[in-house]
Formats: structure tokens, sequence, C-alpha cells
């Protein structure tokens, strides 16, 4: 099945016309290489009165409208694919049958693209500057604080767009893992006896040195290696990742 990559932003869920008390919907984004999913939560039984659950995509267009019943997983769980929806502007609404409805309004980006880095938290302030850390001699203190929530956002950012690069051709080359300015260099064959090709992995003795990367990162690097190959180059085949390569076979 084809689909679209890119990220899912969202807007605050809103009531539209309902009682007081009726809570907003609670959702929430995943997504994986090859696969993505919105999930939302009702307030209350989806059995008490919903009646239409439509989905608007770009231009107003109608991407799905249907009992609200019809898909309900449980009593209050929704799940939907947005794993085809292409880039654009989507609106949800969940209606009840007096007169009020629940909505969400979100954006799925172009694949690649990287959301928004959040605004950094405003910095306190007293007497309308900026508050100065000192120490016991009067020196300016850095603020490590708002130094690590920046670094931490930078991650983020890199870490949704990040891709690989194929150099070479399929009976030899070099995929690349690219995540920000982080760049793996990672070595592929052809092979035989029943495996198509191979790509090497340095095992965890060796993964620092020959990457610079952290031991922790190495399973969700590797991982992310063999499923964006198999999405892209051998759709075909399956991959078995062992202790030194990554193995495609049939």
């Amino acid at each position: 099945m084809s689909g679209h990559e890119g990220v899912i932003l969202l807007e605050d869920p809103a009531n539209h016309g309902a009682p007081a008390g009726i809570g907003a919907l609670t959702v929430k984004f995943v997504h994986y290489p090859g696969s993505q999913q919105l999930i939302l939560w009702l307030p209350q039984d989806g059995y008490a009165g919903y009646t239409t659950f439509r989905i608007l995509g770009p231009g107003g267009r109608a991407v799905e409208d249907t009992d609200l019943t019809r898909r309900l997983n449980g009593r209050v769980q929704i799940l939907v694919d947005t794993y085809p929806w292409p880039p654009g502007d989507y609106q949800i609404e969940i209606t009840h049958r007096e007169g009020w409805s629940h909505g969400l309004r979100l954006t799925k980006l172009e694949e690649g693209v990287a959301p928004p880095a959040p605004e950094p938290p405003p910095i306190p302030k007293s007497d309308g500057k900026p508050i100065v850390y000192r120490d016991g001699a009067g020196n300016i203190l850095p603020n490590h604080d708002l130094e690590l929530r920046a670094r931490a956002l930078e991650k983020l950012a890199a870490r949704f767009s990040r891709r690989l690069e194929f150099v070479g051709n399929f009976r030899a080359g070099t995929i690349i893992y690219v995540e920000g300015d982080i760049r793996v260099k990672f070595y592929h064959e052809m092979c035989g006896g029943g495996v198509h090709f191979s790509i090497d992995v340095p095992e965890p003795a060796n993964w620092e040195a020959q990457t610079g990367r952290p031991l922790s990162e190495r399973d969700d690097i590797v991982e992310f290696v063999a499923q964006e190959t198999q999405r892209k180059q051998a759709r075909s085949w399956n991959y078995v990742i062992r202790e030194h390569r990554i193995d495609f076979i049939d």
C-alpha cells in the first residue's frame, strides 16, 4: 500500500455547542516507518447518542463520513490509519444527536519535514529584567537548564526528520543513516545461499568506536536502517537482524 510518511501536527481538540461538563476528545498520534495511526478517545460512551464520524481533507474533500458506532474499537476508542493521507490540512468532526459535536484540526507535513520546535519557556524576570545567576564571587553563571532544553529540542527535531541515503548500486554500496548532523555509514553487498543482500553492522563491542554513537542508540538505529531499507529498496523481501549484519531474504 502506498502511503505518506509525513508527521501529523495536532491542534487542541474542541467542542462545539456541547453542554457544560462534556469533555473534549483525547488524541494521540503514533508512527513508525511504513505505518502511522491516529488514536481518539471519546469523553463518554460512544453508544450514548453519537451519530456521525466525519473526516474532511485538503480542500474540504470528504475522506470519511460514516456512522460513529461503526468506527468504535470498544466503547470510546477510534483508530484512524493516516498513512494513506497526502500532506495537507484535515478536520475531524464527531456529531451528537442533540446537535453538538467534537472537533479536531490537524495538519500532515511533507515527508522529511520536521515539525516546528516548541517555543522555549520564557525566562523568569524580575523587575522586567531576566534573572542573572551569580556565584559567591559575583561571576555570572551559565543557565544550564535552558541550554539542556535547547539541545533536547534540537534532538527532537532531528529525530523526526531522520532518513537514509543510498550510495552505489544493488551489488555493493553504502547506506548512510542521517539524523540532523549525525551521519553513520553501513556497507552492503550481494550475497548467496538464500540471502539476497546483507548490510554490515558493527557488533556491540565495536559500535561506539566505529560509529561514534552511544551503544544505547544501536538497536534503534539498526532497526530504522532495516525498516527503511526494506520500505525503499526491498519491499518484497523480509529482513533478519543478526549480531553483525542485516540479511534480506525471501
